[in-house]
């Protein structure tokens, strides 16, 4: 039989080792409150980050710089891929396509594009405090010929603790890019400024900003009770607007030196999200008059981009200078759902798909590209789509508005749904970078189709 003393003194160990781990996550606590208090002030002082890199000079060390239609093999870092995850591709560029209509789909343009979509990923860990990781997107952009290359916005948006602030500061809403110029010309006496925009995706706490699509207006300001009102994602939004004003300030300096600009926008995921809400602004902006932007002047290509507007006007042709490849496989394509009266801006083109005639064939030279560009194999099923197909079907009826979404009981239902039919790790591949990549080298123009043909 156990003694009172014994239980006396089993009780009195558990007093202690309570008290001890009350010590212990309350020096926890404060430490992590004091670590981000500190990066906060380091952060509106604008110090304690990452600098900036310059552009690399051996890069022009034969030609300063590169012009006009050539080939140029660029480094960057893809997910999946073993190691370092870097990876290298030839990518053709000519400066001539910014001269023609951006109306009319380039497939040369759409190719660099998923690149440098690429790229927008692998300039993270350049800012990150320790990192040997070299400047990627300088070096890119350098080897196409940019010059003043701007990814200040990476700095206090590529470590941990910068991710934890914003959560903690309700700062998700941002988003890092790298913005270029370059003086191009045509070949016949023509020439102008390109500016050219790469979007990263989702990184860190920006994933919150994903689900931003129904938030409630209770104590909102002006500002933000206008951009509510407005039939665009609110999260996606937010950013596009930080971009925006970015690209204004190049399109304002080149118009000061009386220069003619066009612009290239592109990223993937949410990348390629604030990507196309920039080029709508810019469309809407060129259409009011605004003399620094023509109508004439935006090429906007986006990748995996998930819907981003309300509008019914998303497709008129104002917009039609906007391309988004999309992948049937992918699920982030296939949200906010449509049911909701989501779209996306412009001209919606897809990948193959595996109910397409002669997939099989497609699929076995894709397998050949992607194999040759991560050195793995595919990272997706392509039989997701079917399952996709399904789900949403199910996800509409579960969760019918968007409102509905931020309710307990809604969220409840989306979960049972996703829960019970999608396994994350298989789906999700069809949404890698390196699989936009490998299709749009494989693939001709006319082997996209018109999202509204499908």
């Amino acid at each position: 039989m156990v003694g009172p003393h014994l239980i006396r003194n089993a009780l009195s160990a558990v007093r202690r080792a309570s008290t001890a781990s009350l010590v212990a996550i309350a020096v926890v606590a404060v430490a992590c409150a004091f670590t981000l208090a500190y990066r906060y002030v380091q952060e509106r002082r604008g110090v304690g980050a990452v600098a900036s890199p310059s552009l690399p000079t051996e890069v022009f060390a034969e030609e300063m710089p590169p012009t006009g239609s050539f080939t140029a093999r660029l480094d960057y870092t893809c997910f999946g891929v073993p190691g370092s995850g870097e990876v290298s591709s030839d990518v053709f560029w000519d400066d001539a396509w910014f001269f023609s209509d951006p109306s009319s789909y380039n497939h040369g343009i759409a190719r660099a594009a998923s690149v440098l979509s690429a790229l927008a990923y692998s300039e993270s860990e350049y800012y990150k405090e320790g990192s040997d990781s070299p400047a990627y997107m300088e070096h890119a952009l350098a080897g196409l010929g940019f010059t003043q290359v701007d990814s200040s916005s990476y700095r206090y948006r590529s470590e941990v603790v910068d991710e934890v602030l914003d959560m903690v500061t309700d700062e998700s809403d941002g988003v890092a890019y790298t913005v270029a110029t370059k003086r191009i010309a045509d070949g016949e006496g023509r020439e102008r400024t390109l500016i050219a925009v790469a979007v990263r995706g989702s990184y860190g706490s920006e994933w919150l900003s994903n689900f931003d699509v129904a938030g409630s207006t209770e104590g909102a300001s002006a500002e933000e009770l206008e951009l509510r009102r407005s039939q665009d994602h609110a999260g996606y939004k937010r950013a596009a607007a930080e971009v925006e004003e970015a690209v204004r300030a190049r399109l304002a300096a080149a118009e000061v030196n009386g220069e003619e600009a066009s612009v290239l926008l592109c990223g993937h995921s949410r990348g390629g999200a604030v990507a196309g809400l920039v080029a709508a602004m810019l469309d809407d902006e060129a259409a009011r008059g605004d003399r620094s932007v023509s109508a004439d002047s935006v090429f906007a290509y986006t990748f995996a981009s998930p819907r981003t507007t309300m509008s019914v006007e998303n497709d008129r042709a104002r917009y039609g200078n906007i391309f988004n490849i999309l992948n049937p496989a992918d699920p982030v394509t296939r949200l906010p759902l449509e049911s909701w009266g989501y779209a996306r801006y412009g001209v919606d083109l897809t990948l193959p798909s595996v109910d397409d005639e002669g997939f099989a064939e497609r699929y076995a030279a894709f397998e050949g590209r992607i194999g040759t560009l991560t050195g793995e194999g595919s990272p997706y099923v392509p039989e997701t789509k079917r399952t996709l197909d399904t789900v949403i079907e199910e996800m509409s009826a579960a969760v019918e508005t968007p409102a509905e979404l931020v309710t307990p009981s809604g969220a409840a239902r989306l979960a049972a749904t996703l829960v019970t039919r999608i396994d994350p790790l298989t789906v999700l591949g069809g949404h890698y970078p390196s699989v936009y990549i490998a299709w749009m080298q494989e693939l001709d123009a006319n082997d996209l189709v018109l999202a509204s043909a499908v």
